[in-house]
């Protein structure tokens, strides 16, 4: 078993019924707007939140459990009001349910933590074949994609120069729950 497998133990059996960005609400303007603060994204369990953050240099993803969701940085001492935005549509046929995941697909390089949580991007796959990929090395914050995507952002990672040392792939699978 990879060290990271340990981050993803607590999603076996779970189910995430949400994908969620933080951000404000900008009322600067006649009509008020999300503004997203896409640097941490939720996945929302039954109890509690699967946590993604850019780190590093905005090309690692971590991942931890948390219990609940926070204002991020940029926010504190703000006058802004916190709010989420719930994304789940773009990625569940259906908002009104939950979905376990059925596999995690990882990549590492020489930057990643696996035993810290950290990894280059990762592909969470739920039930139904629904998919969220999140690739945390984009300018606005974590990039959020669907199916394919995973598959592209390696064929294009093989093109890139090594400056992160080789690109390796790993995959969890809960275990059987009966």
């Amino acid at each position: 078993m990879h060290e990271i497998h340990s981050v993803f133990e607590p999603l076996a059996g779970r189910s995430v019924w949400d994908v969620q960005v933080p951000g404000f609400v900008d009322r600067d303007e006649a009509v008020p707007r999300f503004m997203p603060l896409a640097a941490t994204v939720y996945l929302a369990l039954g109890e509690g939140y699967f946590r993604l953050d850019s780190v590093g240099n905005y090309g690692q993803l971590a991942m931890s459990l948390v219990t609940e969701t926070e204002p991020p940085p940029a926010l504190q001492g703000e006058d802004e009001e916190f709010t989420l935005a719930s994304c789940g549509d773009s990625f569940f046929a259906d908002s009104y349910s939950e979905y376990r995941i059925t596999r995690i697909r990882y990549a590492l390089n020489n930057e990643s933590v696996p035993g810290g949580g950290t990894v280059r991007c990762a592909e969470f796959e739920f039930e139904n074949r629904f998919v969220v990929f999140a690739d945390p090395m984009y300018h606005f914050g974590i990039r959020l994609q669907g199916v394919g995507a995973y598959d592209r952002w390696v064929k294009d990672s093989r093109d890139e120069s090594a400056a992160f040392g080789p690109t390796r792939e790993g995959i969890w699978v809960p275990a059987k729950t009966t």
